[in-house]
């Protein structure tokens, strides 16, 4: 009997025992499945340089965004909460940061409140000439040192021991626990930049990470980056997949990669949109790009108010790419600013012909000099310049030439030094701050509201606001937990699921 009633009891253990097994192993196996999946990326430009603090193109910040984590940091609905920061007090102008104890670099080395105080002393210092350092002028001293009029010991960050950071600001800025979510605010090891002998951030060798991931292939020559969960984060931010293999593949289009398999998500160009939709691919967009045209102030004012006068969008509407809509101001939807209209000269054909006639009258014989403009090549921006010049040279008599360029670096440098007859470009506001896009434009910048600004750079008719655009990320229907944030790298990995 004692025997009989044993059996029974082993045999009720077993299979409690085997149903657990089977239980976990479900949920190992079966539901949390996901947990094992590759995303694969794909990027329209190769990234040049990892280093947060310099860090500024769109596939820079993407990557910047996953394997680094700041002080702070965004949940998915936006909500702003502590990243490496375990708590934070805030009194009389002075931020005081608890970070967490068990905080670590990818490679194991401690993660310590010097590391962030020296990451804001690179990012304020003009020798580093940070893209965003501006973001941080309300610590004090911040804006004196990057003019290069206060030492960089000044600053108003210092680490009070290896767990307790303190900032201290100048004037209140209500964006600052968003501005250190952001790139320019990241934590860098002293040790490990000085060992990497100007290499930083610039190949996988060189870049040690504390976020979600961690990189482990950086292959330059056949481009590749990989990026798998970094198994030493201890963070909330826990990556929901294993790794994020990403690529750029210049001879493909993205919807035919995507559709083939080849990768899971993409930068969308906008002229790919029509293409994207039909191979029901999912596309989440953010409008934050302003096309400008720029009239020479080598014309004279009277030249430059007949090509104002003869310029509108109904004339170019028809050749706006996807993805593109008429600029009713030099501000994208993502700044929220409403200056609509403010500054810009109105559509007069008649007038403008008539202006223009008695300034070619006075021209060496009497004709208008042959010139040429000039446009960033990308997402089918050539129809949309042929459209307005097409429109000068039958009204106004005057002759231009359209030429591409791959290079937006070298338009905008020779429009600052006036040496362009016309060009076509983008301005891109990374954030929603107005101060910071207004950088972009430093002869007026110093203009208090945006209505300002924006009078001062079109009063003589020097620019003319062209189009709007977006920037488009698309996806296969398997991914889930996808959001596409407005700035800062737009996406953060370590929340998508891949089924």
């Amino acid at each position: 009997m004692y025997m009989v009633i044993l059996m029974s009891i082993l045999k009720k253990i077993l299979s409690a025992t085997l149903s657990l097994i089977l239980i976990l192993g479900c949920l190992s196996g079966c539901g949390e499945k996901y947990m094992d999946a590759y995303i694969y990326f794909e990027l329209l430009e190769k990234p040049k340089t990892l280093d947060p603090q310099t860090a500024s193109s769109d596939s820079e910040l993407l990557i910047v965004r996953n394997i680094y984590e700041g002080l702070m940091r965004k949940t998915e609905d936006g909500t702003i909460v502590g990243g490496v920061s375990e708590s934070y007090s805030y009194k009389n102008l002075t931020y005081t940061f608890n970070l967490k104890d068990d905080a670590v670099w990818n490679d194991g080395t401690p993660l310590t409140a010097y590391d962030f105080e020296y990451g804001f002393r690179r990012a304020v210092d003009p020798k580093i000439k940070a893209p965003f350092a501006s973001r941080l002028f309300a610590i004090t001293n911040a804006e004196a040192i990057n003019s290069g009029s206060a030492d960089i010991s000044t600053l108003g960050v210092k680490a009070v021991d290896e767990h307790t950071l303190r900032i201290t600001m100048c004037r209140e800025d209500n964006n600052f626990l968003k501005t250190l979510t952001t790139s320019v605010c990241m934590p860098c090891n002293e040790d490990f930049f000085e060992s990497s002998i100007g290499k930083y951030g610039l190949d996988a060798e060189n870049i040690i990470s504390n976020g979600s991931y961690r990189l482990t292939k950086w292959n330059k020559e056949d481009f590749g980056i990989r990026l798998y969960k970094n198994e030493e984060y201890s963070g909330i931010f826990d990556a929901k997949n294993a790794a994020v293999f990403i690529s750029c593949i210049e001879d493909e289009s993205q919807v035919t990669r995507l559709s083939d398999g080849d990768s899971d998500m993409a930068f969308m160009p906008c002229q790919e949109l029509d293409g994207a939709d039909s191979a029901n691919l999912t596309t989440q967009n953010v409008q934050n790009i302003c096309w400008l045209m720029t009239v020479s102030r080598n014309y004279s004012p009277e030249v430059r108010r007949a090509f104002a006068l003869a310029f509108s969008s109904d004339i170019y509407s028809g050749s706006l790419p996807d993805g593109f809509t008429a600029a009713k101001s030099i501000y994208p939807e993502i700044l929220g600013i409403n200056a609509e209209w403010i500054g810009m000269t109105g559509y007069n054909i008649d007038e403008s012909k008539s202006v223009m006639s008695a300034q070619i009258a006075a021209m060496e014989d009497s004709k208008f000099p042959q010139s040429t403009l000039y446009y960033y090549e990308t997402d089918g921006v050539k129809e949309l310049a042929t459209a307005i010049v097409g429109h000068w040279q039958q009204n106004l008599s005057t002759f231009i030439n359209i030429e591409s360029s791959t290079n937006l670096t070298v338009i905008q440098t020779e429009i600052a030094e006036s040496s362009l007859d016309f060009a076509l470009f983008p301005v891109t506001a990374k954030s929603d701050s107005f101060s910071e896009y207004a950088k972009n434009f430093a002869a007026v910048s110093s203009a208090a509201t945006p209505g300002d600004l924006q009078q001062e750079l079109l009063g003589d008719n020097a620019v003319l606001p062209v189009a709007y655009q977006t920037t488009n990320i698309s996806y296969i229907p398997s991914l889930e937990n996808v959001v596409m944030e407005e700035d800062n790298g737009y996406i953060d990995f370590s929340w998508i699921i891949k089924r």
